[in-house]
């Protein structure tokens, strides 16, 4: 068998396998809570880890210092790349996430783990001698020009953005690589790795062996043998994938990568880091005049089910095709018809209603029992009454479990603003897609509802220099207390201590002239 470093060694996959099952899935033993616990839960993770990948702790190093960590990039310099991932506090939000620890790897070195937030077990007294995350911003931004390779880079540039205030550079994403060389491919990291480079290599995540603890009371040491060996992995499919795109005929497939998919991606990443405001207040408005409008719907369905079809439900639960019980695949008694049938009738139940509509009320249908939102609409148009209720309460029920009262509880509760994902190949076409929550699919038929996303509303400066300033042709202005659009501004305007004396539209933008007042 070949390892992650190209050394062979033996190994039983039998007990390889048992070793993996056992991290995954420890005996449980009732004790008493205590800080025993934890530490012999620790153990049992420091064996396992041990036995499953002690075998890579020679290729393998934990920079404990920013000496260290400077060393590492001056090297990564020389060799001209750097592999660079992240491991979080388990978050997948960059925005409120903790850094636990930086794993980077180039060539002609180690591939290295650099703990961060690690903390002595059991306390939240941080480790004394590992690096910071200013360690880390310093390191990147004194080393900038290094290129980087990262896989699905976006959610590493944002966290590391996040918690160390530096905005990385990205010369190639083994993700977006993946995806662009076989859309129908899984692009995920390790299954890229067993697929393209080592397909011996055993299938695990973090969660194999990190998944009772939190990851900052694991001792680094333990912790460097899975997070540091992720750089490396990212690294050898950078070279696999270089290659591919190297083959005759794929100069374009290559242009497309490092001139489009890749600004992109950043593009991307930023776009999720802004966010988007929520009136929360329009919103709350919003959610009352829609759930009154439900509840009105609610009561003429209700009022329909008593008062029109109340007398041919109960005539129809008397006759025997009501009332035969079917006999099920394994040979039991099934309910009937009238007992699966409520009371009062729930319209939200497809059974229920496919029972009103073809057994009670006898329509016909061409597709079947169908209660779908084309079969309702037929079924209206000969004689359902209830058909457009049903439609107006499910398209209801969709806005507002989908976007009304759904998207203002999603708010980060730290910037006060939507924060989506927004996926550069997010569908085997390449279309742009976004999701949780999908951004792109907002109802343009429902105004109301976009009316909930507002701009900011932060005031911005803008310098007067030799009595005049310039502005984009989107871009508002306060006078007298209200915002007046840059193309609505006219000679004569009163700009705080000043009047508007001449406007230059340059298209756009506009330049104004002040006089004093």
């Amino acid at each position: 068998m070949v390892g992650l470093w190209g050394e062979e060694f033996e190994v039983s996959s039998n007990k390889t396998k048992s070793i993996l099952e056992k991290a995954a899935s420890p005996k449980k033993v009732k004790t008493k809570k205590s800080a025993n616990d934890l530490e012999g839960n620790l153990r049992l993770i420091r064996e396992n880890v041990d036995l499953a990948l002690g075998k890579y702790k020679d290729n393998t190093v934990l920079i404990k210092s920013r000496d260290e960590l400077f060393k590492y990039f001056e090297r990564a310099r020389q060799d001209g790349i750097l592999a660079v991932d992240t491991e979080t506090n388990k978050s997948l939000d960059p925005i409120t996430c903790k850094i636990m620890g930086l794993c980077i790897y180039s060539p002609s070195q180690k591939a290295a783990y650099v703990p961060i937030n690690h903390v002595h077990t059991g306390t939240e007294e941080k480790l004394e001698w590992q690096c910071t995350e200013q360690d880390v911003h310093d390191a990147f931004t004194e080393y900038s020009d290094v290129p980087i390779v990262m896989h699905n880079g976006k959610f590493d540039y944002e966290v590391i953005k996040c918690t160390c205030g530096v905005e990385l550079r990205l010369d190639w994403d083994t993700m977006v690589g993946a995806r662009l060389l076989d859309e129908n491919e899984r692009a995920g990291l390790k299954g890229q790795y067993a697929d393209k480079i080592d397909p011996s290599v055993e299938k695990y995540n973090i969660e194999t062996f990190f998944k009772n603890v939190n990851y900052e009371d694991v001792d680094p040491e333990t912790f460097a043998l899975y997070a540091a060996t992720d750089a490396y992995i990212t690294y050898k499919l950078y070279e696999y994938q270089k290659k591919q795109f190297g083959l005759p005929g794929s100069e374009r497939l290559y242009r497309l990568f490092k001139e489009v998919e890749l600004p992109v991606f950043l593009v991307a990443a930023e776009m999720e880091l802004t966010g988007i405001a929520i009136d929360k207040e329009y919103s709350e408005k919003l959610s009352k005049k829609y759930n009154a409008r439900m509840e009105d719907v609610d009561k003429q369905i209700e009022e329909c089910l008593s008062t029109r079809y109340a007398g041919r439900i109960n005539e129809w639960r008397s006759t025997p095709a009501a009332n035969y019980h079917p006999t099920t695949k394994a040979g039991k008694q099934g309910k009937s018809k009238n007992e699966q049938l409520q009371d009062p009738v729930s319209v939200t139940s497809p059974t229920q209603l496919a029972i009103l509509i073809y057994d009670v009320l006898g329509y016909k249908s061409d597709n079947g029992r169908g209660t779908s939102e084309d079969d309702l609409k037929k079924l209206t148009k000969q004689g359902f009454e209830l058909g457009d209720l049903i439609l107006e309460k499910r398209g209801l029920k969709k806005l507002l479990s989908t976007y009304i009262d759904k998207l203002p509880t999603i708010v980060n509760e730290k910037t006060g603003r939507l924060h989506g994902h927004f996926n550069t190949l997010g569908t085997d076409t390449g279309r742009f897609s976004s999701t949780e929550p999908n951004l792109q699919n907002i109802p343009s038929h429902e105004k109301s509802i976009r009316m909930m996303f507002t701009a900011e509303t932060s005031r911005f400066e803008t310098p007067v220099v030799d009595r005049q300033f310039t502005l984009l042709s989107i871009s508002d202005v306060e006078i007298n207390g209200e915002w007046v659009n840059a193309k609505d501004l006219k000679v004569g305007m009163q700009i705080e201590d000043h009047y508007i004396e001449k406007l230059e539209d340059l298209g756009d933008k506009i330049i104004i002239h002040l006089c004093s007042c």
